[in-house]
C-alpha cells in the first residue's frame, strides 16, 4: 500500500510514510515478489518512482481502480500496509497484515495550548477540547466508542507494531486482543549515512514539525524566547522546520529576530539541518516510535526531549529529559545543554544510542519483511 506513504493529515512527508518507504526498498533489494497500489492525484516520491520504473515494479492507481479490483487482478495473497486504516476493515479476497505505529488517538492527554495553535483554533474545536478538559469521563467514553469501533476491534486484520511501548499500549486498551509482543519489529532507520559538510555557520536549536501541535514546539518556542529575554541564550539562533511563520501561533514572540521558520523541507535538508544543529528540542507529547531524536543521533547532536511514550525506550539515558508541559523545566533544560561539559556527554551519549538503535532496527527490518512473506 504506497497510497500509505502519500500525504495526509499529518503533512507531505510523515512518518508512517518513510516507514513504508523504506519496507518496500528493502522488499526489493531482497527481490520478493510485489506489486504496489498508489494515487496518482497525490504526490508520490520520486525516489519511490524512480524504484519502481528501475526494477519493473507493477503499479496500479487507486484514483482509476478499486482496492478489489487491484487484488482480483494480481490475485494478491497478501495485502500489506505500512499504515492500519479502516480501508484495510473492507478488504476482501487476501489476507491483511498492517503496521500499527501507535494509540495516539487514545493516549494524547487533553492539552488546551493546542488551542494555541492557529489550525486548531476553530469554534467546533474549542468547545470540544474545553469540555473533554473539565469532564474528564466524557474523554473516557469518547476513548471506549473509538475502541469499540477500532478495525483492531474485527479481528479480520493480522497487525504488528513498531516499539515496546506500543506493544503494550495496545495490550492495555485492547487486552480482548492478546497482542503477541513477539510481533514488535522497531521501525527501520530513516537515516541515510552519508557524509556532510557543514552548511550553517552559526549555533541553533532545532525544532521539527512546528505546525504539529502533539509535537509541542510552542512551548519549546516560548521557553527560548523567555531565554533570549534574560539575555541568557546569545549567540544561539532558532531553527523551526514545518511551520511557515510565527503566524501560525497565537503567541507574539518577543525576540522574532533569532527564530527562523523554515516551513516544509525536503529529505536532504532536514538531514542537513539535523547534521549541523546544536541541539535537538523535541518536547513531544506523544510517539509510536519516533524518528527525529535517532535523526539528530546518528551525527552527534545532543536531544532534549519529553519521556512520554516510547521516546525514553527509544533514546534511554543518551537524551536530557524534560517535563513538556513546563516551560520553565524547558528552560533549564536548554540553560544546562549550554553547559560545554553537559552538551560533549550528550553528544558521545548520542552516537552511542543511536547505533545500538539501529542494529536492532536492520535487524527488525527483514525480520518484518520474513513475517509478511511468512519465509521464516
Amino acid at each position: 500500500d504506497m497510497e500509505a506513504t502519500q500525504p495526509n493529515s499529518a503533512g507531505k512527508r510523515h512518518g508512517g510514510g518513510k516507514y513504508g518507504e523504506i519496507v518496500l526498498t528493502r522488499i526489493v533489494e531482497r527481490g520478493l515478489p510485489i506489486a504496489v497500489f498508489f494515487n496518482s492525484k497525490k504526490w508520490l516520491n520520486p525516489e519511490m518512482e524512480e524504484l519502481l520504473k528501475r526494477h519493473g515494479i507493477q503499479t496500479f492507481d487507486v484514483s482509476e481502480h478499486n482496492l478489489e479490483e487491484i487484488i482480483r487482478d494480481y490475485e494478491a495473497e497478501v495485502l500489506y500496509t505500512p499504515l492500519l486504516s479502516d480501508m484495510t476493515e473492507k478488504v476482501e479476497g487476501c489476507k491483511v497484515i498492517a503496521t500499527q505505529h501507535g494509540l495516539r488517538g487514545y493516549e494524547l492527554p487533553i492539552d488546551l495550548m493546542k488551542l494555541r495553535y492557529k489550525s486548531q483554533f476553530k469554534v467546533r474545536e474549542i468547545a470540544r477540547s474545553m469540555v473533554l478538559n473539565f469532564f474528564p469521563s466524557l474523554n473516557r467514553k469518547r476513548i471506549d466508542r473509538l475502541r469499540r469501533e477500532s478495525v483492531m476491534m474485527k479481528g479480520k486484520i493480522d497487525f504488528v507494531t513498531v516499539s515496546e511501548h506500543s506493544a503494550y499500549s495496545i495490550k492495555t486498551y485492547f487486552p480482548e486482543i492478546n497482542f503477541d509482543t513477539r510481533k514488535v519489529f522497531y521501525s527501520p532507520s530513516t537515516v541515510k549515512e552519508q557524509e556532510l559538510e557543514k552548511k550553517y555557520d552559526e549555533r541553533y536549536f532545532l525544532l521539527v514539525s512546528g505546525n504539529r501541535w502533539e509535537k509541542n514546539n510552542l512551548r519549546a518556542i516560548m521557553a527560548l524566547d523567555r531565554l533570549y529575554c534574560q539575555h541568557q541564550i546569545g549567540g544561539f539562533e532558532v531553527m523551526v522546520t514545518g511551520a511557515k511563520s510565527p503566524k501560525e501561533y497565537r503567541y507574539t514572540i518577543n525576540n522574532p529576530e533569532h527564530f527562523h521558520f523554515l516551513g516544509y523541507v525536503d529529505d536532504n535538508e532536514l538531514a542537513q539541518l539535523y547534521h549541523d544543529a546544536y541541539c535537538l528540542i523535541y518536547p513531544s507529547l506523544n510517539e509510536g516510535f519516533g524518528y527525529p531524536p535517532l535523526e539528530a543521533m546518528a551525527y552527534g547532536v545532543p536531544v532534549i526531549s519529553s519521556p512520554f511514550t516510547s521516546i525514553q525506550e527509544v533514546c534511554q539515558q543518551a537524551s536530557l529529559y524534560t517535563n513538556p508541559f513546563s516551560v520553565e523545566e524547558i528552560m533549564s533544560r536548554i540553560l544546562m545543554m549550554t553547559n560545554q561539559k553537559i552538551w560533549t556527554d550528550y553528544s558521545k551519549r548520542a552516537k552511542t544510542r543511536y547505533q545500538e538503535v539501529k542494529e536492532r532496527q536492520d535487524i527488525d527490518l527483514d525480520r518484518l519483511i520474513d513475517y509478511i512473506y511468512k519465509v521464516a
